[in-house]
């Protein structure tokens, strides 16, 4: 593209300002780079993490309220580097803290504040509510002087929500439609060049600093991923070298004045490739400014918030495009999104662990995986204790700090928090205390795992391999991670000359991602590499959860079975060979007698309808016999007579179609049969309902509610027509809506909608409770409910009434359906699986569905009486929360 006669603009007033500070203590505030494989990062929401100068907080334009999620709290720099001793014992090694910049304070036409610090209005310059520069610089010289490392959050893909169209937009004449949102103070940037704002002004259509564009209406769509808003951010023209001077300008100010040591760089999905090769690698670039600092190994990691489909690798082919190549490279990493979205299906919601297997093999398959941010919670998405329970919750951790990968910690979590921007300090956002507790147990359970890590270097140096990952529910995670030789002689390179480090070279780690008792049958385990000749061996525990035990034996075939409680995770290694252990191995031969199973094909292989008997045979009589159905070892028990025969009956009833593995244990003996495989269907419901629902009657109770008013906010909570079948443990709900939307890249496959499904189970023996968390009202006929749902967009997950109250949902579950979306039909399948949820049947159950939305962060949104972009309008601030809703009742099918 041709570019008109350069421009030049003056250098911002703040930068002339802070380059007047003393240069010689910036300086000081250099250190080299770490070996970034090794950190453990602490990211912070600065406006929600501490106050520590309450003086900065209000600066008198409307934009300070504690109590409202969208304005500013009061957090800011000195309240971080008062807690650098809470981050540090945790056991983090660097701090993330969102960007210190100007910012947007707030914005009309959103009616949202930019405390969050993403909506720049000057990238030189610190917001007033965090500080000033010399605060900064503090903060980065106490972070050094602890030897940990300063990660700032940059944004150049935007700055606010300063214009877009009010009409159609015509590409061919930008001017037309456009407008100007704001007005007063902030009405514009006030860096040069960024204040060119105005389409409608010669100055700035010639200079052409912005992309005249709307928001995006389809990323799939050429041009508009990297051209269009992002929302309604004013999109910066990343590809004119004015916008790419003025950044690199911006950007190498923060390393020279602060001794930032890495960049993690927001919305990096909608920049253009060329601009990454030229902002980090040109001569006038990051990464050269870096090295003239002496940070050899400056570190940049990405924004690409991207899913993967099951078993698909669309999102990780997505991020590395964003690595480039050796001969034209951009992001040093990208962060783990799809691994994310998996961990929060498999551990929070319920999924097979195959889908995690699957995930991490092409989370491993990165050029570079061990410099892979991961991660559980962020500012922009719900908490994992919004689906999953705190035992789920202390699984994933686990996960994250024995994979490749820098382990990142959201605020809050060490603390068990909720909602993803509440404050940590007493009085800000949603904080009647402060939540600094380094005595909780999740604070002890994240620095136990932090210790781990450090102590085993295999663990972020080493190769992953899946071990085991079952696929028919939830179960069995197994995994390995080996230290590569060339990495081990490193490590004892760099060794003391009197004492050579103790390197543990293989970790094993064991996974029950299930609520319930799950067998680990014959996984092979092999302590050394490549070897082929299996033997029995001892494995020490180096980390526990739900179990307790010093070590684990195998068999004299090198197999492990255990039965691992739920949710139990296991990190082991084998026991070092001395005389003494070699000697204690050849006693675990001799002391476990083995076994001989033979058991008989599933004589309704492969798709079976109904009931069958598994028949089989064992070596010995009188063997006390369990059966194993995808894990779980069923109550019936039998013994094997005097010739070992044995024989099970294996149910099937349940609804739909499902791949199954059976075995036969002996827990006496500690010894599993291999397992057979079968596939069960069962298509004829026993019960069932529908129902018709009128079209626009999505107003609410009173028929007066609005929804929100911005541009995507359309017809996706009117509910058209619900079906439901049920057999067995399973029902089947099919949702018809007037429309699909996925303007924001759901994960789940529709957003602009939030579904409650309660159910009533008058055969169930569970609590019940009236009051729906969180809507404001009461389950509908004077019923009880007994299991609830919530799905949206970026979350699935179920509950039951245990302790619910109006505010709080019961116990989480673990075990959210599958969901299947034809977003062209309008329809949304929802498939629920009730043995995992406590429920054998589903006879006569009462379903109420209703509708809202909900934000990114999994928060209902409020409802007010006058109109609003974001949120609902048309009753009292107390009203319920529900837009369109519907009821309907099982009943018998009749046979024909």
């Amino acid at each position: 593209m041709n570019w008109p006669q350069a421009i030049v603009f003056g250098i911002s007033s703040s930068w002339l300002c802070c380059s007047a500070v003393a240069s010689a203590f910036a300086a000081d505030l250099q250190r080299p780079s770490p070996d970034w494989r090794d950190q453990v990062i602490y990211f912070v929401l600065t406006d929600r993490f501490a106050d520590g100068n309450p003086a900065n907080n209000d600066q008198g334009a409307g934009e300070f309220n504690p109590a409202s999620s969208a304005h500013y709290s009061g957090g800011d720099l000195a309240g971080i580097q008062q807690k650098l001793d809470y981050i540090q014992k945790l056991g983090a090694t660097s701090l993330w803290l969102t960007p210190p910049v100007a910012n947007q304070w707030w914005s009309q036409k959103v009616q949202y504040g930019g405390y969050h610090g993403y909506w720049a209005t000057d990238f030189m310059a610190v917001d007033a509510h965090y500080g000033t520069l010399a605060d900064y610089q503090q903060l980065s010289k106490a972070l050094h002087q602890k030897g940990m490392y300063l990660i700032q959050d940059i944004v150049v893909n935007h700055t606010g929500n300063f214009f877009g169209y009010d009409g159609p937009y015509d590409a061919n004449n930008t001017a037309k439609n456009f407008v100007l949102y704001e007005k007063g103070r902030q009405a514009a940037p006030s860096q040069a060049p960024f204040h060119l704002i105005n389409r409608l002004d010669p100055v700035a259509a010639k200079a052409n600093i912005y992309h005249w564009t709307p928001p995006i209406q389809d990323p799939s769509l050429p041009g508009q991923e990297f051209s269009y808003q992002l929302a309604n951010l004013a999109d910066l023209n990343t590809s004119n070298p004015e916008v790419r001077r003025a950044l690199k300008q911006s950007y190498r100010f923060w390393l020279e004045q602060v001794g930032v040591d890495a960049f993690r760089i927001d919305t990096a999905k909608y920049v253009e490739h060329d601009f990454w090769f030229d902002f980090l690698h040109a001569s006038d670039g990051i990464k050269a400014k870096a090295r003239e600092l002496g940070k050899q190994h400056f570190f940049t990691f990405g924004e690409v918030f991207e899913a993967s489909k099951p078993f698909h690798n669309d999102g990780e082919q997505k991020l590395k495009a964003f690595l480039g190549s050796k001969q034209k490279p951009e992001l040093d990493a990208v962060i783990a999104f799809p691994l994310y979205f998996d961990i929060n299906a498999v551990l929070a919601e319920g999924r097979p662990p195959a889908v995690l297997g699957y995930r991490l093999a092409e989370h491993s398959k990165f050029a570079t995986p061990h410099l892979l941010p991961t991660f559980l919670n962020n500012h922009d998405t719900k908490r994992f204790l919004a689906a999953g329970s705190v035992d789920a919750f202390i699984q994933a951790y686990a996960l994250l700090f024995t994979i490749p990968g820098i382990p990142v910690i959201y605020q809050g979590d060490e603390q068990l928090l909720e909602q993803s921007r509440q404050a940590m300090f007493a009085g800000g956002f949603g904080s009647a205390e402060d939540q600094f507790r380094p005595d909780s147990p999740m604070y002890r359970t994240i620095q136990s795992l932090a210790k781990l890590r450090l102590e085993h270097k295999t663990l972020s140096r080493g190769d992953w391999q899946l071990l085991q990952a079952d696929s028919a529910a939830s179960g069995v995670l197994a995994y390995q991670m080996r230290l590569p030789e060339a990495e081990k002689q490193q490590l004892f390179a760099a060794g003391s000359a009197s004492s050579k480090p103790q390197i543990t070279d293989q970790i094993v780690v064991l996974m029950n991602t299930a609520d319930r008792p799950v067998l680990l049958a014959n996984l092979p385990l092999n302590p050394k590499q490549g070897q082929t000749a299996a033997k029995a061996s001892r494995w020490q525990l180096l980390w526990q959860h739900q179990y307790n035990a010093d070590y684990v034996d195998t068999d004299a075939s090198g197999r492990l079975s255990l039965l691992l409680p739920a949710r139990a995770v296991l990190v082991l290694t084998p026991e070092p060979q001395t005389d003494k252990t070699k000697t204690a191995n050849a006693a675990l031969v001799k002391a476990a007698p083995s076994l001989i199973f033979q058991l008989q094909p599933v004589p309704c292989a492969p798709g079976c309808s109904q009931d069958f008997r598994l028949t089989g045979k064992v070596s010995q009589p009188g063997v006390l016999l369990q059966l194993v159905k995808n894990g779980e070892v069923l109550p019936q028990v039998q013994h094997s007579d005097a010739q070992g025969n044995f024989s099970f009956v294996v149910q099937v009833q349940d609804l739909g179609q499902q791949q199954n593995q059976l075995a036969v244990y002996a827990p006496e003996l500690h010894q599993v049969s291999d397992s057979l495989q079968y596939q069960s269907s069962v298509t004829t419901a026993k019960w069932q309902a529908g129902k018709q629902d009128p079209l626009n009657d999505d107003k609410g109770p009173s028929g007066k509610y609005q929804q929100p008013q911005q541009e995507h906010s359309q017809n996706q909570m009117d509910i058209q027509a619900v079906s439901a079948k049920a057999s067995g443990a399973n029902l089947e709900l099919t949702v018809k809506m007037a429309q699909i939307s996925q303007f924001w890249a759901p994960a789940n496959g529709f957003d602009n909608v939030h579904f409650s499904i309660f159910f009533s189970l008058p055969q169930s023996k569970l609590t019940g409770a009236r009051a729906l968390p969180g809507l404001q009202t009461s389950m509908p006929h004077g019923k009880n409910w007994q299991l609830g749902h919530f799905m949206f967009g970026w979350g699935n997950s179920v509950f039951n009434a245990n302790k619910a109250t109006e505010y709080k949902t019961g116990d989480k579950l673990g075990a959210a359906p599958k969901l299947e979306v034809d977003a062209k039909a309008g329809v949304i399948t929802v498939s629920y699986q009730g043995q995992a949820l406590g429920i054998d049947s589903w006879d006569g159950a009462g379903i109420y569905i209703s509708t809202w939305d909900k934000t990114g962060e999994g928060m209902l949104r409020s409802i007010q009486p006058e109109p609003s972009p974001w949120n609902f309008a048309g009753a009292s601030a107390d009203a319920p929360k529900v837009l369109d809703d519907i009821w309907l009742e099982l009943t018998p099918v009749r046979a024909d």
